[in-house]
C-alpha cells in the first residue's frame, strides 16, 4: 500500500509512505516499488524496502513438493525453530493424506527445535495434494498449516503397438470412474513471469445442473503479494476467480486460498498458489 504526494513544487519536497503487509513472511524480506516523474533525465525511481521479518516458530518451508515413479520411497524433511524465549510443544490436529503419506516428527532440541520428515508409500502412483495441521502452545502462533503436494508417475509407459492401418475401437472408459460434484478448472496457480509485469492467471468452478453452489473464503495467507476476484457468471452455478500479482512483488512465493462449498460431498477447495519470478534484462522497457 502506498500514499504519496501527487505534486512537488520545485525546491521543494514530497513525501512517499509505504505500507508492508509482512503476513506469512520470515527472515529477510525485500519490496520494490517503481515512482513515475515527470523529470526528463530520471522518469521513473526504485525506491528498495528491506527488513527482517521476526516470527514466534520458524518453519523452514511451509510447502512440501515430493517427486518420483511411485516404485520409491521419496522424502523430504522441514525443521521447526521456536524464535521466542518458551519452550515450544507442537501437536498435530489434521492429516489428509494417510493412505498416501508417512511423517515423522523428531525432537532435536527440546521446547526449541523438532523436525518432520514426509515419505511416501512405495506403489502410489499418482498426484495428489493434502496438508498437515499443526497445534502449537504459542499464543501469538497457534496453528501451523503445511501444504503437501505428491508428483509420482508410472515408472514406465507401455509402448505404442505398430499400426496396421485398420481403424482400431478406443478402449471403453472406467465405468468406475467418478465423477466430481463440483468442476475445478485447476487447484493449482502457478503464476510465472518477469518481475514487474502483469501476472495473472484464471480458474473456474461449476457445480452440479440441479443443485445450487454457494462460495464462501475461509482461508487466504497471501494479502501482501497477490490479490482476488470471485466472479459470479451464473448464480449458485458457474463462478471464476482472478488471481493477479500485486505491483512491486519481486519475490518467490507459495500460499492457499480455501473456499468453503454448500456441498457435502464436497465442502471444502483449496487452491495451491506459486509465484516464481525471473529478473528483468537489461534491454527489457
Amino acid at each position: 500500500m502506498a500514499g504519496f504526494d501527487p505534486a512537488v513544487p520545485p525546491g521543494g519536497e514530497g513525501k512517499i509512505t509505504l505500507k508492508v503487509n509482512t503476513r506469512g513472511s520470515q527472515g529477510k524480506v525485500r519490496r520494490s516499488v517503481r515512482v513515475k516523474t515527470n523529470d526528463p533525465k530520471k522518469q521513473t525511481v526504485l525506491l528498495v524496502l528491506k527488513a527482517t521479518v521476526k516470527v514466534p516458530i520458524k518453519v523452514s518451508s511451509r510447502y512440501i513438493e515430493l517427486y518420483g515413479k511411485g516404485d520409491k520411497e521419496v522424502r523430504k524433511t522441514i525443521k521447526l525453530t521456536a524464535e521466542l524465549e518458551k519452550p515450544l510443544t507442537l501437536a498435530v490436529m489434521d492429516f489428509t493424506l494417510e493412505n498416501k503419506l508417512k511423517y515423522t516428527m523428531e525432537t532435536v532440541k527440546k521446547g526449541k527445535e523438532y523436525k518432520i520428515r514426509f515419505t511416501s508409500i512405495p506403489g502410489i502412483k499418482e498426484n495428489f495434494r493434502g496438508t498437515l495441521k499443526l497445534k502449537t502452545n504459542y499464543s501469538e502462533k497457534p496453528e501451523i498449516n503445511l501444504a503437501i503436494h505428491g508428483h509420482f508417475k508410472p515408472t514406465g509407459i507401455p509402448t505404442r503397438s505398430q499400426s496396421s492401418g485398420i481403424k482400431q475401437k478406443a478402449p471403453a472408459r472406467n465405468v468406475n470412474t467418478v465423477k466430481a460434484p463440483i468442476y475445478v478448472s485447476s487447484r493449482y496457480i502457478r503464476l510465472f513471469g518477469t518481475e514487474g509485469t502483469d501476472i495473472s492467471k484464471t480458474v473456474k468452478i461449476r457445480g452440479e445442473r440441479n443443485k445450487s453452489l454457494n462460495l464462501t473464503v475461509t482461508e487466504f495467507n497471501l494479502r501482501d503479494k497477490l490479490k482476488y476476484t470471485m466472479e459470479t457468471v451464473e448464480k449458485g452455478k458457474n463462478y471464476r476467480i482472478k488471481f493477479s500479482v500485486l505491483p512491486g512483488i519481486n519475490r518467490n512465493f507459495n500460499g492457499i486460498l480455501k473456499l468453503k462449498t454448500s456441498y457435502r460431498e464436497m465442502p471444502l477447495i483449496t487452491f495451491v498458489i506459486h509465484g516464481r519470478f525471473t529478473k528483468k534484462g537489461t534491454n527489457d522497457r
